[in-house]
């Protein structure tokens, strides 16, 4: 069928033939018409956007949340392990800062404790004197005793017990007691019993099976401990049995029945010391001298074959000696150095022994550099000392 074609008059005439249509709405309420639903498609495109944004973020957070939380809780547990470290490296670091300073403090505590014990050692070495004093003289026992070679006779002193006799603590004395302090010592009067005659002389009952003593060191050693142990107790002679039987046979000089003890025997006092590590002693000279000037000098040159040291130092220089009867003056020179030490003490109370077994009373000494040496007031004469070495059965 053919297209009818339209021209405009006819568009037109056919317009003008249609219904009129009429808006009864005023142009107020078709103005608020128009706004209203402009308003409204406005509203409808706001929304519809953040909406559909909020569905995509929450949609994506949907996604990524257990990635996110993975790696959250990864990432945390990384700082708790690296805080773990650093806290355990850091304590660690601690510990062994800690350590390191507590061994230190112990090397420390051990050094000091080593220093305390060698100034201990040398303290206990060290004395202030070597004599007994004669005003401390009461209830004083000294007893002969000998080195290990019974070279030298070694007088040691200690204060008697009470209610004991004297002769049964000489008997039972032992000197293995005071052998970390002083070095082996022997006592020659074993397989002996002691017993009073009288007021002045001693019973000496040697007990042997073979009734003699053989040896001259044993001999010399025997008898001379005799003299040295009773003649600080004021005995004068020692009566000699053996088993019960008078004389005591002796293999190098034959029987001898008694024994004189003098008090005074012209004897130079040296020093006697074991090692290094034990205390130093005095100890009087094998042999009797004939006068005070040759006793000095044999104190500042020592016996090497007894392995007695000297008592006076070289440097010590010239002494002058002078008596006035039973008062001894010892003159140091200037440049003696006699000063308040251990050698000096052992210089002067070698001296004061000296002096007594030459028979003095007193001595004066003269140029030392101080008034106080040891115990000693050396600014006035000083009496003679007791006997020599006293030892505490305690320590």
């Amino acid at each position: 069928m053919k297209k009818r074609e339209w021209n405009e008059e006819q568009l037109q005439q056919l317009l003008q033939q249609l219904p009129s249509v009429r808006d009864k709405q005023s142009k107020k309420e078709l103005y608020q018409n128009i706004y209203y639903k402009n308003q409204n498609k406005k509203k409808r495109q706001i929304w519809v956007a953040p909406t559909v944004a909020t569905i995509a973020v929450l949609f994506i957070l949907a996604l990524t949340s257990p990635l996110l939380y993975q790696s959250i809780t990864s990432t945390n547990e990384e700082n708790a392990m690296d805080m773990a470290s650093t806290s355990s490296s850091g304590s660690t670091k601690a510990e062994n800062k800690s350590g390191q300073e507590i061994q230190m403090a112990e090397s420390s505590l051990a050094e000091d404790r080593d220093n305390e014990n060698v100034e201990n050692s040398r303290k206990e070495i060290e004395q202030e004197t070597f004599v007994t004093d004669a005003d401390n003289s009461e209830n004083i026992i000294t007893v002969g005793l000998t080195d290990e070679s019974l070279q030298n006779i070694i007088p040691v002193s200690f204060k008697e017990e009470a209610g004991k006799e004297e002769l049964d603590q000489i008997e039972t004395f032992n000197p293995d007691k005071f052998a970390e302090k002083l070095g082996p010592l022997r006592i020659a009067l074993t397989n002996t019993d002691l017993e009073e005659e009288n007021n002045d002389e001693i019973i000496i009952n040697y007990k042997s099976d073979n009734g003699s003593i053989t040896g001259s060191g044993s001999e010399v050693a025997y008898k001379e401990s005799i003299i040295e142990t009773f003649r600080w107790l004021g005995y004068k002679k020692a009566n000699l049995f053996t088993n019960g039987v008078e004389g005591i046979e002796f293999s190098n000089y034959g029987q001898e029945e008694e024994l004189e003890i003098t008090e005074t025997r012209n004897k130079a006092y040296l020093v006697y010391q074991y090692d290094e590590s034990k205390a130093k002693l005095l100890v009087p000279s094998p042999e009797s001298l004939p006068t005070i000037e040759e006793a000095i000098d044999i104190m500042k040159k020592g016996i090497d074959e007894q392995e007695l040291k000297p008592s006076i130092q070289e440097h010590i220089g010239e002494i002058i000696i002078k008596e006035d009867g039973e008062r001894l003056e010892i003159d140091f020179t200037q440049n003696a150095n006699v000063e308040n030490n251990e050698e000096s003490i052992i210089m002067l109370e070698s001296i004061l022994l000296t002096a007594k077994d030459f028979g003095y009373e007193t001595v004066q000494f003269k140029g030392t550099k101080e008034k106080e040496i040891g115990l000693m007031d050396v600014s006035r004469p000083l009496e003679v000392p007791f006997s020599p070495n006293p030892i505490d059965e305690n320590d």
